[in-house]
Parts: C-alpha cells; sequence; structure tokens
C-alpha cells in the first residue's frame, strides 16, 4: 500500500485577526481527489469498532499541565456532540494574551484521526485573509480564484471562485454547515458543485464571520485553522462532527450497513508507541504530522497509520492550561438552523 505523509501547521497566526470552513480530509488536496475519505488508525473496511491511544510523550515538557487537557479532548472527540455557540471570545478564565492549550489540541487531534483544515489555511501558500477562503485546488488556469462576492463576506455561499475544484463536503441541496444531520452519507452529502441550491456559488463554511452574518451565536469549526488569544473552543461544531460521521458511514459510504463503525480515543498515560503521540517542546506552535495508506482495494479511502503532535513550548507559547476535567457529556441546547 502507498504510504502517505502530510505536516499540518494546526493554527497559524494566532494573534492575528481570524481568517475564515465545509469539511475536507486529509490527503485529499495532495492527492488531488476532492472524494477522498480518510479513517481513524485501525480502520480496514470491516472493523465496526475501533480504538485509538492516545499518549502524552514521556519526553515532553509540561507531563503534568498537558494531562487534563489531554483527556478533555479525548472525551470531546468521543461525545461527537456538537454545538453552534462553541467558540468563546474573551474568556475571562484565560489571562490577557494567552492562548488555550486544550482548544489547539483539539484541532490537532482532529488532523490526527482524519481531518484537513477546511479553508485555504497557510499550506494553499497565500497570505492574510485569502487564506480563510473555503479549501479547493486551483483550475485549469493554475491559480485560486478569490472573490467575496456581493455581501463581501469570504466563505459564503456566493463567494466567487471560478474554476477552482471544491474540496469541501456540503448537504447536497441546503449547503449549511451550521446543521447536524440524523442521516450523513454519500446519499446526503457531497462535494460536486452542481449539488449547490439554486443560486448559490460554493461551498458556505463553518467561520465565525459566517455565523455571524447568518444570526448565529459565536461558533466556529474546530477544524478551522485560526484561533485567538483569549479564546477558547473545547466543543466540537456541527461542521466537525458531521465529517467524523461521514467517515464513520464506512468504505460503502452508506450509514446503516455492516462496515459502519464507531471510534474510541483512549488515554494511554505518559508511554511510547500509541498511535497518538502528543509532546509538548520546541519553537513551534501546534503541528500534527500524520502518515496514512490507503485502504486496498480502490483509492478513495485512506487509514491514518500514525500522528504525532508538537505543541509549543511553554517558554515560547503563552499557554493556558486548563485544569477543569471534563464532566459528564453535554446536553444539546442549541437550535440547528435550517434553510
Amino acid at each position: 500500500m502507498k504510504a502517505l505523509n502530510a505536516i499540518l501547521t494546526g493554527l497559524a497566526g494566532v494573534l492575528a485577526a481570524s481568517a475564515a470552513s465545509a469539511g475536507v480530509f486529509i490527503f485529499a488536496e495532495q492527492l488531488e481527489n476532492p472524494g477522498l475519505i480518510t479513517h481513524p488508525s485501525g480502520y480496514t473496511g470491516s472493523e465496526n469498532q475501533i480504538t485509538v491511544s492516545v499518549c502524552i510523550d514521556p519526553g515532553s515538557e509540561s507531563i503534568a499541565q498537558m494531562e487534563v487537557p489531554v483527556r478533555n479532548v479525548i472525551r470531546t472527540w468521543n461525545e461527537r456532540q456538537p454545538l453552534l455557540n462553541n467558540l468563546q471570545l474573551n474568556n475571562p478564565e484565560l489571562p490577557s494574551n494567552h492562548v488555550d492549550y486544550e482548544s489547539v489540541l483539539l484541532h490537532e487531534v482532529g488532523h490526527c484521526i482524519g481531518l484537513a483544515h477546511p479553508n485555504l489555511a497557510n499550506e494553499s501558500g497565500l497570505t492574510g485573509s485569502s487564506r480563510g477562503y473555503a479549501k479547493a485546488l486551483p483550475g485549469a488556469n493554475d491559480t485560486y480564484n478569490l472573490n467575496a462576492g456581493s455581501d463581501g463576506v469570504i466563505g459564503t455561499r456566493n463567494d466567487l471562485r471560478g474554476d477552482d475544484v471544491n474540496l469541501g463536503w456540503f448537504r447536497k441541496g441546503v449547503n449549511n454547515p451550521f446543521v447536524f444531520e440524523q442521516v450523513i452519507d454519500a446519499s446526503t452529502y457531497g462535494v460536486n458543485l452542481s449539488d449547490l441550491p439554486a443560486g448559490h456559488n460554493f461551498v458556505e463554511i463553518g467561520a465565525l464571520q459566517v455565523a455571524q452574518l447568518r444570526g448565529l451565536p459565536d461558533g466556529e469549526a474546530v477544524m478551522h485553522q485560526g484561533t485567538r488569544a483569549r479564546a477558547t473552543r473545547r466543543d466540537l461544531a456541527p461542521d466537525d462532527a458531521t465529517m467524523i460521521r461521514l467517515g464513520m458511514a464506512g468504505r460503502d459510504r452508506t450509514q446503516g450497513t455492516a462496515d459502519d463503525y464507531t471510534y474510541t480515543l483512549e488515554y494511554g498515560g505518559v508511554a511510547s508507541g500509541c498511535d497518538i503521540m502528543v509532546r509538548t517542546e520546541g519553537n513551534g506552535f501546534g503541528i500534527c504530522q500524520v502518515s496514512g495508506s490507503f485502504l486496498n482495494p480502490g483509492q478513495n479511502h485512506i487509514q491514518i497509520t500514525s500522528g504525532v503532535i508538537t505543541m509549543g513550548s511553554a517558554a515560547n507559547v503563552n499557554w493556558y492550561f486548563n485544569q477543569v476535567l471534563r464532566g459528564e457529556p453535554s446536553i444539546f441546547t442549541d437550535r440547528f438552523e435550517q434553510d
């Protein structure tokens, strides 16, 4: 099986203004395959339950401070319960100019179970707000077409993207990243722009500015690249949970059939050799390095084979380490917008 590797800088530009997110799987951009789906380690096409171990690297800095955020992130991805208002700006819990370690780690673990940035992000080579447009491949003109359209807001349904090739999965006929459906599979979600509602130009993304434009609470996809000092994103947004559910429909991409699966992230403590290793060290911010391989036969499904997350040293990043262990699963209290 062909081996694949990717390095994603998780949340670059943390203290800058936010960039603007439909969901995308890791390796779809690298392989120029919009319909590709990436699964967590352990899924080969027949399992109904997989366990993914998560450990703190014994050589890491800040081990004592890391444990609660790591355990909380594991629980959040295991619950798979989305909230519309998952973004809290200027959280008084955090000191001024500090960055929430748990929020950044939640994003990085998302990479390690198969999810990519839904926005163009820094890997596009673009700068500033241009990174905030929905992730796509350049078309025949070999350049990104970036125009916010008549509403002037990046990431909305009226962005003008020319011949860019969409990579983001969206609800067919709806194109609303703030919904969470009962049936999430290839029958209800797709990447072909021909499935957009009439009058929509491109995929709408689960970004803060889009939520605000739609009159929704402050919320943003966890997998969107870009965070803010003194802000927290410790719960999944609908777009994040949707992408996980889409993968869980299995190789046949049909919910409710024999190859469906669920996953459980399992905390392995401070140890080596886990499926996902987390360490804190160095001059960077947050980086996830993942490897994967194709599920045979076919080229449309990939299994993650390893994941290493490196969070910057506390000497270089003003981390806030949450020390409150997450309690009972979240209760759905938010409405989910329907078009």
